[in-house]
């Protein structure tokens, strides 16, 4: 019997599928609470995903019942939220968005300047980060040019 190189996740299983979901879901409650925002319940299902890449989630603010909130963004790359009113509610065009932000944060931080957008506590671990978020925007990229994730749009603006 042959011995398998590596044990790998089987992520076209609905079950591993929706415990990583639920990780990600984790990821943007502590988000959440580590900067003290208050925000109302995050849905246990995906406003869209990519398993195991990542996945963005509608989060409604504290007492406004499907007003506007924030997309959260949590997978593979840093976990992160945008309000809703400063993008277009495509899944496509928030990944975009996510891109840009950190392409501009790591620029700066390759740079050895502060991005205002990232927590960085050691000032000598910035241009280490920075090549880190810019591997993951790079990713997040190839995502949003993927056309067979979006078979019914045209291409957006960073994807061409």
């Amino acid at each position: 019997m042959k011995k398998p190189d590596s044990i790998a996740t089987d992520y076209s299983n609905r079950f591993n599928q929706y415990i990583w979901l639920t990780e990600r879901r984790s990821d943007l409650l502590y988000y959440f609470e580590s900067r003290n925002l208050a925000h109302g319940r995050i849905s246990t299902e995906a406003f869209w995903s990519v398993v195991p890449r990542t996945s963005i989630w509608q989060i409604p603010r504290l007492g406004a019942r499907d007003a506007d909130g924030w997309f959260g963004i949590a997978g593979d790359h840093p976990t992160d939220v945008v309000l809703m009113n400063n993008v277009d509610r495509d899944p496509r065009k928030v990944l975009d968005h996510f891109v840009n932000k950190w392409l501009h944060a790591s620029s700066r931080l390759k740079g050895g300047d502060d991005s205002g957008a990232f927590r960085i506590e050691q000032i000598d671990q910035r241009l280490a980060i920075g090549l880190l978020i810019e591997d993951r925007a790079k990713r997040i990229q190839r995502l949003v040019a993927t056309e067979a994730l979006w078979p019914s749009q045209s291409p957006t603006p960073a994807s061409q």
